[in-house]
């Protein structure tokens, strides 16, 4: 049996638990500034590793954070510390702080590149979602990047589980369908695909991409859209993305006192099925 534990690098360095630490003067812990990925990984593959990093490479620009390294040397360092985690499927969360403040330490630190590996157990159940109160601001370029600045995602998950759900749904403030905490979302109706559209203010997932092109390859036709909730609702077939649970059924969406019940469809079992097989054979 795997041992459970979790395997850190600082700066391509591994570090025992007890030393993972970083400045508490970093401007990551401070202001959150900083960029960060998810990734699933198999074996010794990251999967999807040049999509991240590409994401990756965006968000940093919109911050204006240099990375310390280049792009070889993080993908080495990430398959490094991949392969030093026994499990077969896990989990590796990539930070990159922006370093020490000016205004606490009198100049700017280098940047940290923090990453840890953890056994990951890939979710098969239909999910349960609960509509979130609180708003997300789609105008903002900060939605389309992923930012250490995480606390809207990460207080709407807490109350949705508290609740007895396994994630929630964010609608904008123009009280549209963005995305899901962790991950992003679909629903099918008539046979037709469809996804909300980054002006709604979703992240551009990586696996959303992914499913998106095989869909259209199958001959399945894909809309983007801003779409208000009754548009989901009414669906036939609602499932989410994202890279640790790849394509997942949803199987109810919870607003207020209301519930609404999905099915498992066929169309949802087709790109699921495809999107593992996709990553199992590498």
């Amino acid at each position: 049996m795997t041992r459970e534990l979790t395997v850190t690098t600082i700066n391509g360095r591994r570090v025992p638990r007890s030393k993972a630490k970083i400045s508490v003067f970093d401007n990551a812990f401070l202001y959150a500034d900083g960029v960060f990925e998810t990734f699933l990984a198999i074996d010794d593959r990251v999967i999807f590793l040049e999509q991240h990093l590409d994401r990756l490479y965006r968000g940093a620009e919109v911050v204006h954070l240099q990375l310390p390294v280049e792009r070889a040397t993080l993908a080495r360092w990430m398959v490094n510390t991949v392969k030093a985690h026994p499990a077969r499927i896990k989990k590796l969360r990539l930070t990159i702080t922006s370093g020490e403040s000016t205004k606490w330490t009198g100049k700017q630190g280098k940047p940290q590149v923090v990453l840890s590996a953890a056994t990951h157990s890939m979710p098969r159940k239909p999910f349960r979602l609960l509509v979130s109160e609180f708003l997300i601001d789609h105008r903002s370029i900060f939605r389309q990047i992923k930012t250490l600045s995480y606390v809207v995602n990460a207080s709407a998950l807490k109350r949705a589980t508290a609740q007895g759900c396994d994630d929630a749904l964010l609608l904008n403030t123009d009280h549209k369908v963005a995305e899901i905490t962790t991950a992003n979302i679909f629903w099918i109706k008539n046979g037709r695909i469809y996804t909300p559209s980054a002006k709604s203010g979703c992240l551009g997932g990586v696996t959303r991409q992914v499913i998106i092109d095989q869909a259209r390859e199958l001959g399945y036709r894909v809309d983007e859209v801003e779409a208000p909730l009754r548009s989901v609702v009414a669906a036939e077939e609602v499932f989410l993305t994202s890279s640790l649970k790849l394509a997942l059924p949803i199987s109810l969406i919870r607003q207020g006192e209301t519930e609404y019940r999905f099915e498992t469809g066929p169309i949802t079992r087709l790109l699921g099925g495809h999107i593992r097989r996709m990553v199992a054979e590498g």
